[in-house]
């Protein structure tokens, strides 16, 4: 039986018709080819997936790997909930910040389910935002990848239970993106493998112990293990175990057949859901920088419109910038995950855009984790932008900006490093388009290059230090468990952002419309 609670201070819901319940179960970047490789060592998994539906999904990963969980959550694109990562450009205070409910604020579909009377529970959901959910249970950002704020819980007294029966925090803590040790590559398999137990644990209890109609949870730990474990690194003499990342999955594995004997099936639809893939690193975010500094140099000797008096450097003098060129990796890692997120995420913004004059820079690289993020630096956008967006310079610039990434071959092999450079403008459009980057640049696919070559901006050198073997495909899937008996109509979404639809059209059909 379940144990006595604390008092929610929940009112019960109205009288309603029978209608099924919905658990999703999402499993974060967790990778299809991966999983059906190894069947064989997953076998709750392998249950579902040998001889069922599996859907495949379309994703916003394509161009912006961190705008998926907000495309999800929302049903909308990324050029309208305007999120593609967890730090972006602010353009009114020209630096990077955390995205944050008073910037970019966007209400998960399951709002729409506790305000049409529905009993909702939301367990650690990645890039949501601070629980509003006035009677529902909301779990926040106590074992996710990627997070926006701190752990947070509705009802408040939760957070202290969760404390006291799971953990103040989940294992996986905090990534920080330079290059492990064999120790540390071992501790974070550990701790990822113990994560995946306390979710499922916490995951059951609040099956067991809460009211709900629907019910969400996501795993994050086949995320960060994807990035750190990949077995297929690019690097030769990778030191990631082989097994590493099966055992994250395994232990993820035996957490999902616990949380689905908790369900009664008799009149509950499961979906198990992953919204993206992972691969092996194929980036070549860490060689944009020094691009960027050598195109804004090649603008700064051509343009006609800056003051001779001031010659434009066009490049960035960033001090936090060469520290984390060149600080000691298991350096950085110490004092990293000493510090509070907030002196992380100044440190990073100072690495990124600091040492800017921006009287005299045309774009810059924004942060990114797989593509290349640049933004214009635009007048009447930016606090202190530079080119006119009608002007013969910017389209100059734009000209430059795209032959200049496209010169660029792999000192190695004389293969084309960019496969494309997609401006978002062209791409996307909606009310926070100008949120998002200008420029995307895409990669050929090639493992992660050090040396580079352009006949036009000459040689460039960039070693990879982010410490990810592996990083995001766009493809995704889900699996509607217990057959299609509990799905009522319409077509079986292929892209993310319907999923949310699927879940309001089976949990919120008119009553007149209530199966028997």
């Amino acid at each position: 039986m379940p144990e006595k609670l604390p008092d929610t201070q929940t009112t019960p819901t109205r009288a309603r018709p029978h209608r099924r319940k919905i658990v999703m179960i999402g499993l974060d970047a967790a990778d299809l080819r991966f999983m059906q490789s190894s069947l064989q060592s997953l076998p709750t998994l392998r249950r579902f997936l040998q001889g069922k539906m599996i859907h495949s999904l379309q994703s916003t990963a394509d161009l912006m790997a961190g705008s998926v969980w907000p495309t999800f959550y929302t049903g909308t694109l990324p050029a309208d909930h305007g999120i593609y990562h967890h730090l972006q450009w602010d353009p009114h205070s020209m630096c990077l910040r955390r995205v944050a409910a008073d910037w970019l604020y966007c209400e998960p579909f399951w709002y729409t389910l506790e305000q049409r009377g529905l009993q909702v529970v939301a367990v650690d959901v990645p890039m949501t935002f601070p629980p509003r959910l006035t009677q529902g249970i909301e779990v926040i950002n106590w074992g996710s990848h990627d997070q926006l704020s701190p752990f947070a819980a509705h009802p408040k007294w939760l957070e202290q239970t969760i404390r006291q029966r799971f953990g103040s925090q989940h294992p996986m803590g905090a990534e920080i993106p330079v290059n492990k040790t064999p120790a540390e590559l071992e501790r974070i398999r550990a701790n990822l493998v113990a994560g995946a137990q306390r979710k499922g644990e916490l995951t059951r209890w609040l099956l067991e112990n809460f009211p709900w109609d629907f019910f969400i949870t996501v795993f994050g730990e086949c995320h960060r293990g994807g990035h750190i474990l990949w077995p297929e690194g690019s690097a030769p003499q990778s030191m990631v175990s082989r097994t590493a990342l099966l055992e994250v999955y395994q232990a993820v594995d035996q957490a999902l057949g616990q949380v689905l004997e908790a369900i009664c099936w008799e009149d509950t639809t499961v979906i198990l859901f992953a919204l993206h893939g992972m691969g092996p690193n194929t980036s070549q975010e860490h060689l944009v920088p020094k691009i960027m500094d050598r195109v804004n140099a090649h603008f700064s000797g051509t343009t006609q419109t800056l003051a001779a008096s001031q010659p434009a450097k066009g490049g960035q003098r960033s001090v936090f910038r060469l520290l984390r060129e060149r600080l000691p990796a298991r350096l950085q890692n110490v004092v990293a995950q000493a510090v509070p997120v907030r002196l992380r995420d100044a440190v990073v913004n100072r690495a990124v855009t600091g040492g800017y004059v921006w009287q005299q820079t045309p774009g810059l690289a924004l942060l990114a984790d797989l593509h290349g993020y640049l933004r214009f630096n635009l007048q009447q956008r930016e606090q202190h932008g530079m080119l006119a967006s009608d002007s013969a310079d910017f389209v100059a610039y734009k000209n430059l900006l795209y032959t200049g990434f496209h010169s660029f071959r792999i000192a190695a092999s004389g293969a084309p490093l960019v496969k494309d450079v997609c401006f978002v403008s062209q791409e996307f459009s909606g009310h926070r388009s100008h949120y998002l980057p200008d420029v995307i640049v895409t990669w050929t696919g090639a493992p992660p290059a050090s040396h580079i070559q352009s006949d036009t901006l000459g040689p460039l050198t960039a070693e990879l230090a982010t410490g990810r073997g592996g990083n995001h495909c766009p493809e995704g899937f889900y699996i509607i468990l217990n057959g299609s008996s509990g799905y009522e109509g319409g077509p079986f979404p292929t892209h993310i952002k319907d999923l949310a639809t699927l879940v309001l059209r089976q949990l919120t059909w008119p009553a007149e419309q209530t199966p028997a």
